[in-house]
């Protein structure tokens, strides 16, 4: 017998078409180990450009002559992007695959660096950040939903989102670096070519290692895991979340062909009250953490007067905790807490607290040396939160339903980055930027509250079969 998702790679027909069905374990694939490998290195580029805009804002108002609202429709530019792909996301992988949907991605992205690195007017600037944000839904979506679905898959994600924060974590030193070394200096678009020259590898790289990952290959494994969940097949099994029990459905492709008629739209998807908490909860936890880390730069500079290359470092603090968080304790997740609706209870009550000494560092001392340590076991903390709050939804939407469901839920997160980076934004330029510390600490307010109501609600239906 022939078993879908099993760890025995096999071939099938399937729309007169061979797929081949590799193993769900990366200890015995070495093509799974590749694409994991290509994946971690995609995740770091997206860390790498995400995070450029926040760390030069100083160069970027020096060469455009634009105040801080101008800034924050970068964000909002880029969000949209990831928003547009988010919508797209189910009916772009069901006509071209995980392989098709991240080359186009990193095809938007190649093309929007090589653009800005021509120093083009500032509303073209702006508009190239709408195809890299593009680039980032079609990685994050796709990528998210295909290893959340692997053996391992708790520490594999949280080492996938720590890469992002890797990227996150060396972009600030490394800008600054570049930028003011007494040889040679970079000017601020230098660095977008080094990012064009890395999506372009990435883009080789993913074409060759997802070659098997073709539109009729996720049409067919859509199909398959959808039917296991109509047989109410058991997804917990023997406390292992990430062990799959399956069946033969290999034998009769005229059946699952039927089953094809039940995929679902993105307006579906948008009409399931669930969809909305995650994606309110996770649009609210990026807002805070994007913000935090875009902007914690200028409002040191500006409101403590700390040298440029000070704040750098303290910002990379911040991401060098978040990076060991997502690492780290991903792995502590699948190991050591009953579900991951435990888990992040207790990462984000940590998150608030560490928010919460951070406002009153900020705003009671001018004991600015602290902030590296504490910044640092924040980002700890903070990190594991965004690939557990997927990996919750994961576990709970349909199969049918997974794409979409969280291409749409991370694409909230990314409009939350937007959202709040906008509006400490236009707090700054209308007001002062002093009030920065406090809107991220409110933010986490209201995240910990609203995953208590999460944790009740859903507590009693996790880890069973899907609904």
């Amino acid at each position: 017998m022939t078993e879908a998702g099993s760890n025995s790679p096999y071939n099938v027909e399937y729309e007169d078409e061979t797929l081949f069905i590799d193993s769900s374990d990366w200890r015995s694939s070495r093509l799974l180990k590749g694409q994991i490998s290509c994946s971690f290195f995609l995740f770091t580029l997206f860390g790498l450009a995400e995070q450029t805009v926040g760390a030069i804002i100083p160069k970027l108002q020096e060469q455009y002559h634009v105040n801080d609202i101008y800034i924050s429709l970068i964000y909002f530019s880029g969000t949209l992007g990831y928003f547009t792909m988010a919508l797209c996301n189910g009916y772009l992988h069901k006509n071209f695959g995980i392989r098709g949907v991240t080359a186009l991605g990193l095809c938007c992205m190649t093309i929007s660096y090589f653009i800005i690195s021509t120093v083009p007017p500032f509303a073209i600037f702006v508009f190239c950040y709408f195809f890299s944000g593009l680039g980032f839904g079609a990685m994050d979506a796709g990528l998210n939903t295909w290893m959340g679905n692997l053996v391992d898959s708790n520490p594999l994600m949280g080492i996938l989102h720590g890469c992002y924060g890797l990227g996150s974590m060396i972009l600030p030193s490394l800008i600054t670096h570049l930028l003011e070394r007494k040889m040679n200096p970079w000017q601020w678009y230098d660095y977008y070519v080094a990012l064009m020259a890395l999506s372009g590898l990435c883009l080789t790289a993913a074409l060759m290692l997802f070659r098997y990952e073709t539109p009729k290959k996720y049409k067919y494994m859509v199909i398959t895991k959808s039917k296991l969940d109509d047989n109410d097949i058991a997804m917990d099994t023997a406390k292992d979340d990430d062990v799959t029990i399956v069946t033969d459905l290999t034998s009769n492709t005229a059946e699952l062909d039927v089953d094809d008629s039940r995929e679902v739209s993105i307006a579906q998807v948008l009409a399931k009250p669930m969809v909305w908490i995650f994606a309110t909860v996770l649009a609210m936890y990026v807002g805070g953490e994007v913000a935090f880390g875009q902007w914690l730069l200028t409002y040191l500079m500006r409101i403590k007067q700390t040298p440029y290359k000070k704040c750098s470092h303290i910002v990379t603090s911040f991401w060098s905790g978040l990076t060991v968080g997502r690492v780290v304790l991903g792995w502590v997740t699948g190991h050591y807490f009953t579900t991951e609706l435990v888990a992040n209870m207790v990462y984000i009550t940590c998150s608030f607290g560490g928010y919460i000494l951070i406002w009153w560092i900020l705003f009671a001392t001018d004991y600015i040396n602290i902030l590296f340590p504490l910044v640092f076991i924040t980002g700890v903390v903070v990190g594991p939160i965004f690939p557990t709050t997927v990996m919750t939804a994961i576990r709970l939407v349909p199969k049918r339903e997974e794409v979409a469901s969280i291409g749409f839920i991370t694409a909230a997160g990314g409009s939350g980055a937007a959202m709040f980076c906008s509006l400490i934004g236009a707090v700054a330029e209308t007001s002062s930027i002093s009030l920065f510390p406090l809107i991220i600490m409110v933010i986490f307010g209201v995240i910990t509250v609203a995953w208590f109501f999460i944790y009740e609600k859903y507590k009693s239906v996790f880890g069973k079969t899907r609904l």
